[in-house]
C-alpha cells in the first residue's frame, strides 16, 4: 500500500504521574530502548521520517535530545490540555510553517512501544478502503475497566457511533467489552475542521480527541474501528509494574523472533535480550544470558549461562564460555572465550 498520502503525529508531552519517576514517561526503557523510540521506529516503516511529528511537552528538550537523532520533526505542546489540544498545536505547526497538510493524519501514542508497522499499514488500509473520516484502533481485553469503551450500534458491522471515557460510561455501558487504544487515523481536514470545537466540560476539563468521533458521526461521516491482533500491542504502562509486562513480552517477542530464524535458545523466560540484538542461525544461547544494545553474534556460535554481552560484535563459531562479560567489544571468527573473560573496550579519547 502507497502511504505516501499519510503523515504520523505521535504523543509524547505527557508527565506520566503515576510512574512516580522523575523521568519523562515516553523515556523509560523496554527492551534497551525508550518507549518513544520504538513507536518511531514502527512508525519509520510505514511513512518517511520527515513526516513523523513528535509532540512533546513535558521536560520537552530532554525527549527532544533523546530522539532527535531519528530525523523526525517536533511539535510543542507547552501546556498538556488534553489529546485534543495536542491535535491543536499540530494544526497550528502546519499553519505557520507553511507545510504541505497531508491528506491522512494517523496519531500513535508514544507510550505504547509494542505497536507494530504491519498493524499502523493496517490501519491505514482499513481508513482508505472504508473511505473514513476516522478509524480507531481497538482491541478486547479481559478487563476493560479503566479504559474508554467503543460503541457500535452493531457489532457486527465496523461503523462506529461514539467513544465513552470511563468516568462517563453509563452502567449500561459499561459492559462494553471494546476499548479504545488511542490510536486514529483521520482525514486531515475532516480533523481539522473539528478541533476548534472541542470544548473542556467534561471531568478532567481538558480538550479529548474523543469528542471528535461524536460530532463526525453527528455530520454523516464515516467513523469505523478494527481491533487490534494482540491486547498487549495498543496497551501503554502507567506504572513501573505495567512497564516490566510489556518489558517481558517484548523480550520473548525477539526470542521467538531469533528462534524462527534458527537460534537455539535454553529456557528464553530466563534470557534478558534486547530488541536490536541480531544473533545468526545455528548459534546456541543457553539460561541466565544477557545480550544488550546492538550486539550482534555470527552464525555457530554458542553463548554460556550467566554472561553478559552489550553492544559487542561476534564472529562466527565463537564460543564464550560462563560468566564472561563483554562490552563494546569485537570477537573474531572461531575464538574461545575463557571463563570469566572482561573484555571491555577502551574510551575514545
Amino acid at each position: 500500500m502507497d502511504t505516501a498520502d499519510f503523515s504520523i503525529a505521535i504523543m509524547a508531552a505527557g508527565k506520566g504521574t503515576r510512574l512516580k519517576s522523575k523521568r519523562p514517561k515516553v523515556l523509560h526503557e523496554i527492551g534497551g530502548k525508550a518507549l518513544l523510540l520504538h513507536v518511531i521506529a514502527a512508525a519509520r516503516q510505514v511513512v518517511a521520517v520527515e513526516r513523523i511529528y513528535c509532540i512533546v511537552g513535558h521536560e520537552a528538550e530532554r525527549v527532544q535530545a533523546a530522539v532527535e537523532r531519528t530525523g523526525v520533526q517536533f511539535v510543542l505542546q507547552a501546556e498538556q490540555r488534553g489529546t485534543g489540544h495536542a491535535l491543536q498545536q499540530v494544526k497550528a505547526w502546519f499553519a505557520a510553517s507553511g507545510a504541505n497538510v497531508p491528506e491522512n493524519l494517523l496519531v500513535l501514542s508514544g507510550d505504547v512501544p509494542l505497536i507494530r508497522s504491519e498493524t499502523i499499514r493496517a490501519i491505514c488500509e482499513v481508513h482508505l478502503g472504508e473511505r473514513a473520516a476516522m478509524t480507531i484502533l481497538t482491541a478486547v481485553p479481559d478487563d476493560p475497566t479503566g479504559y474508554g469503551r467503543v460503541l457500535r450500534a452493531d457489532p457486527a458491522r465496523p461503523e462506529v457511533t461514539a467513544i465513552v471515557e470511563q468516568k462517563s460510561l453509563t452502567a449500561e455501558q459499561k459492559d462494553a467489552p471494546e476499548i479504545n487504544s488511542g490510536i486514529y487515523c483521520f482525514r486531515t481536514k475532516a480533523l481539522f475542521d473539528k478541533l476548534d470545537l472541542l470544548s473542556t466540560n467534561n471531568a478532567h476539563g481538558e480538550f479529548y480527541l474523543t469528542d471528535v468521533a461524536a460530532m463526525l458521526v453527528a455530520d454523516g461521516e464515516r467513523v469505523v474501528a478494527v481491533k487490534a491482533e494482540s491486547v498487549d500491542e495498543v496497551l501503554g504502562a502507567n506504572t513501573i509494574a505495567e512497564m516490566m509486562h510489556l518489558d517481558a513480552a517484548m523480550r520473548m517477542g525477539t526470542a521467538l523472533r531469533l528462534m524462527a530464524n534458527g537460534v537455539t535458545i535454553f529456557q528464553p523466560e530466563t534470557t534478558v535480550i534486547d530488541a536490536e540484538v541480531r544473533v545468526g542461525a545455528d548459534t546456541v544461547i543457553e539460561p541466565f544470558v544477557q545480550l544488550l544494545g546492538a550486539t550482534s553474534i555470527g552464525t555457530e556460535s554458542r553463548v554460556q549461562s550467566f554472561s553478559v554481552i552489550r553492544s559487542s560484535i561476534l564472529g562466527n563459531r565463537v564460543v564464550v564460555r560462563n560468566g564472561c562479560i563483554l562490552e563494546d567489544a569485537t570477537v573474531d571468527d572461531d575464538a574461545i572465550l575463557e571463563t570469566y573473560t572482561h573484555l571491555v573496550s577502551p574510551p575514545s579519547s
